[in-house]
């Protein structure tokens, strides 16, 4: 159950991103005032550092990472208090661990990286004390003269485009670095980012046309990728950046109340012609974006079915109340993964782990929610399942999962291709009928051959100690015998799980095998196979029952 407190924190983003939109919307509609000067272009040069997992912006530290910083904009004073300006501004970043003495794990952690940043932004600046000088009796009129200084508030939002490089310093002596989170984050294909810039400034008077100023701006953003480190570093604090630059601005353009007096002087009538609004919400056809749907104004026209403050044709769930940073679908365990889009939707997880909390035992990047071989480094693609003999089959759906085999016979080898898998066939080396099994119409015993078997330990792949003896018996049979073959069939009690069961089988075979090979027997006279549990000795009631079915055996046969 999510708390009160729980809720208001997951919607904080929600409110604060739907607030800047109302502003930014409703602004333009607010400013009745208009100034000589209503457009004014400009550009600013200054210094910009970033603060994430490779650097730190701290007051009483030594400050690294300052890089030039450059941006142009374009600027529309709405009122005498107010203006809304459209910014670019373009920075290179970069981070190192090794500049860092304390914490001393940053030295041996060893991360660095360097990323182009470029931001584009829409920001409205606050005036507290206006951009012109007041006349008239009452101070209620602008004048045409601007201010000598004007300080203003500055807040807005924008999208940050960066691409960093990484120096992951990924060997194995890292162990401050988990190879499993760097590669969630080396795969993380989103590059743009939201940033809301905050800050202040002063602009100064040089002509009324002509101004320059100083401001200073935080730049927090909603993701943790700036510098390309996320859950592989710290993914519980986002990234942020820091600039200060001087701007200079050039004023430009006609005054409304002029170009209205003008025209209302060309055509008289012009001023009483009212604007056209075919859906009839309030809002003119000319600053409708959804002309032909009613909608409020504070979402430009465009309607919103679910009342969640974001427009249906912005909204991926237009009749679900959702959220601002699922764009407009619910979440309902707050991770920040859309309902839609999360495999444990009532459980609080991680992007990284497609909204599944990040308990995963293999460390394979999928989490034990959705991993089918929880238990064995597998890939996203077959759900946590390896594929150990690399026979495009994950080893949850091989008959022979370490054995490579094609895909119409469950990925298990037909040695004799008689159409029978080597696993259900009883004479794998010699094409036969299904009907005995795999074997031909007359195959020669080996009579008088002792039956072997190699006892396995429960949970490790050693033998135990006696099944060297059983081993060096079998070379000395086979070895007496050149018209002899062998053929090993490894087993597994019944405590495991499938697949891992199958493949530890044949792990148990293919040992005993490359062991006769090492004694001198050929190749082409032995095959091995895996059976899993699937073919228990005696039933696993018992611990010395489970004992004796860790085996493999060793089944000799003659050709023709």
């Amino acid at each position: 159950m999510v708390t009160p407190i729980g809720c208001v924190a997951q919607n904080i983003d929600y409110i604060m991103r739907n607030t800047l939109i109302c502003l930014f919307l409703v602004l333009p509609f607010c400013g009745h005032t208009q100034t000589p000067q209503p457009w004014e272009l400009g550009a600013g040069l200054g210094v910009a550092g970033y603060h994430g997992e490779t650097n730190q912006l701290s007051l009483g530290q030594q400050i690294y990472g300052l890089h030039p910083s450059y941006a142009i904009f374009l600027r529309k004073n709405i009122s005498n208090y107010f203006a809304a300006r459209f910014n670019v501004q373009y920075a290179e970043f970069t981070g190192d661990d090794k500049l860092y003495t304390e914490p001393a794990w940053r030295q041996i952690r060893g991360i660095s990286f360097s990323a182009p940043l470029l931001e584009l932004s829409v920001r409205v600046e606050a005036y507290p004390f206006g951009l012109y000088q007041l006349r008239g009796r009452k101070a209620q009129k602008i004048s045409n003269s601007r201010a000598s200084v004007a300080p203003y508030l500055l807040l807005g939002m924008g999208g940050t485009f960066s691409n960093a490089r990484v120096d992951w310093n990924d060997d194995e002596t890292n162990e401050y670095l988990d190879p499993v989170l760097a590669r969630v984050d080396k795969d993380y294909p989103q590059k743009l980012n939201f940033s809301i810039p905050m800050g202040l400034g002063v602009r100064f008077r040089i002509s009324n046309r002509f101004t320059l100023g100083l401001e200073a701006i935080a730049h927090p953003t909603l993701n943790d990728y700036i510098d390309g480190i996320s859950v592989a570093g710290d993914p519980g604090k986002n990234d942020w950046f820091a600039s200060a630059q001087a701007t200079a601005s050039f004023a430009f353009g006609k005054d409304l109340q002029q170009q209205r007096a003008s025209k209302r002087a060309s055509d008289p009538t012009a001023e009483n012609m009212p604007a056209a609004d075919r859906d009839e919400d309030g809002v003119p056809d000319e600053h409708d974006v959804c002309p032909d749907a009613p909608g409020p104004r504070n979402l430009l026209g465009c309607p919103d079915q679910d009342h969640d403050g974001i427009a249906d044709k912005d909204d991926y769930c237009p009749t679900l109340t959702g959220l601002y940073a699922t764009h407009g679908c619910p979440d309902i365990d707050g991770d920040g993964v859309a309902d839609k889009d999360d495999t444990c939707p009532e459980l609080k997880g991680v992007a990284a782990y497609r909204g599944c909390p990040a308990i995963d035992r293999d460390k394979d990047g999928v989490a034990d929610a959705e991993d089918l071989c929880p238990d064995m480094p597998g890939k996203l693609v077959w759900k946590g399942c390896p594929d150990s003999d690399n026979d495009g089959l994950p080893d949850n759906k091989d008959g022979c999962p370490g054995i490579a085999g094609p895909d119409y016979l469950r990925g298990c080898p037909d040695t004799d291709k008689d159409g029978i898998t080597d696993k259900e066939d009883e004479c794998p080396t010699l094409p036969g009928l299904p009907e005995l099994n795999g074997c031909p119409e007359a195959l020669p015993p080996a009579p008088g051959v002792p039956f072997k078997a190699v006892y396995f330990g429960s949970t490790l792949q050693d033998w135990h100690n006696t099944s060297v003896v059983t081993l060096d018996e079998v070379v000395n049979i086979l070895k007496a015998d050149s018209t002899l073959f062998a053929r090993l069939e490894g087993h597994t009690d019944d405590t495991g799980q499938e697949p891992a069961n199958d493949l530890l089988s044949e792990h148990r075979a293919k040992k005993c095998l490359d062991y006769l090979i090492t004694k001198g027997i050929e190749p082409k006279r032995l095959n091995y196979l895996g059976y899993g549990s699937g073919k228990p000795f005696v039933p696993n009631d018992s611990r010395k029952n489970r004992q004796l079915n860790r085996r493999v055996e060793v089944i000799f046969y003659r050709k023709k």
